[in-house]
């Protein structure tokens, strides 16, 4: 089955799990970078960046793997900033 996306379900749902995955590896990440206090301090803006990354990819794990309209899928996602990154990629005229 195709989604409205032009994607297939497998691949949107492979693609998913890729992005969980990713997000996985990246949480760690940034987990071991702030174990450390002098990393942390140092670091505090890109630790918290790499945690705003993750939120977006699973909001676009999420995404991926509904089935509602686009709308739909769009408005479930708390990040603003993405979800508006968003409803104006689609606006835009090729």
């Amino acid at each position: 089955m195709v989604m409205d996306s032009g994607v297939d379900r497998p691949l949107a749902e492979a693609l998913a799990d890729e992005l969980v995955e990713l997000t996985r590896s990246l949480a760690e990440l940034a987990y071991d970078l702030g174990s450390d206090e002098v990393t942390l301090r140092r670091h505090m803006v890109s630790i918290q960046s790499i945690d705003r990354i993750t939120q977006a990819q699973l909001a676009i794990a999420d995404i991926l793997r509904s089935e509602a309209p686009v709308a739909a899928r769009i408005d479930g996602v708390t990040l603003e900033t993405l979800a508006a990154r968003l409803r104006q990629r689609l606006t835009r005229t090729p």
